[in-house]
């Protein structure tokens, strides 16, 4: 059996809260979980939506039935099958977003990524090997993923005020494993500041309001810089 690969070209959708336009200085792109579709994501910040503001969904290239063979469609990032090649396409698709709506956009934009859950590795994964420069990150009901070398990449994800969300009811990231998480940031010389808030997988609006005051600290913080 010989393993072959060839390059192809392949439609992929992200969705926006709105049309581009040279008014708009603060851009959020989200990047959504496993089993996730990015319109759907893309709901969860509908409460901090503004005209200054625009949000960019990408979805990931690989969708699928969540359940048989019908009913829900889901997407993900990756899986551990060619697991590099599906980064080296998501860090292509990503890129081609960003300059892509760029050029629409005011030069002074202050720029923010959001990763959830499998998200949060995307996110790092096209910061470390993407051609972007973004200005904050947050990890949402996520964290840093292992296959980056974070010495040598501290002059990128220092920069970023990066906060890590945790809900103290996430079945999928418990008090061990954030303990743990603390102990690896400070151990690569990460700094992350990390917040907690009560409820479970997911982006709640509540929260999303204290992130959202956040991100505004920082972008005066950029405006006068």
């Amino acid at each position: 059996m010989i393993k072959c690969n060839i390059t192809t070209s392949k439609q992929a959708r992200y969705f926006l809260s709105q049309k581009p336009h040279a008014q708009i200085d603060e851009v959020w792109i989200v990047l959504h979980g496993y089993g996730q579709l990015a319109n759907s994501f893309l709901n969860w910040f509908n409460p901090i939506f503004s005209k200054n503001k625009l949000f960019i969904s990408p979805e990931g290239l690989h969708r699928f039935y969540w359940q048989g063979f019908n009913g829900k469609v889901a997407a993900s990032w990756m899986t551990k099958e060619d697991r590099l090649d599906d980064i080296k396409d998501y860090v292509i698709y990503l890129n081609n977003i960003l300059e892509h709506i760029k050029p629409q956009l005011s030069e002074n934009t202050f720029y923010h990524l959001l990763g959830f859950s499998q998200g949060a590795a995307t996110a790092c994964r096209w910061l470390d090997l993407g051609s972007i420069e973004l200005h904050s990150l947050t990890l949402w009901g996520g964290t840093f993923p292992d296959d980056i070398d974070y010495f040598n990449k501290m002059n990128i994800f220092n920069k970023l005020n990066t906060k890590v969300f945790i809900g103290n009811e996430d079945v999928f990231l418990n008090e061990t494993f954030v303990n743990n998480e603390i102990k690896r940031f400070n151990d690569h010389k990460l700094d992350v500041k990390i917040h907690h808030y009560k409820g479970g997988h997911k982006v709640d609006s509540k929260t999303l309001e204290k992130l959202n005051k956040l991100i505004q600290k920082e972008i005066k913080t950029f405006k006068t810089t």
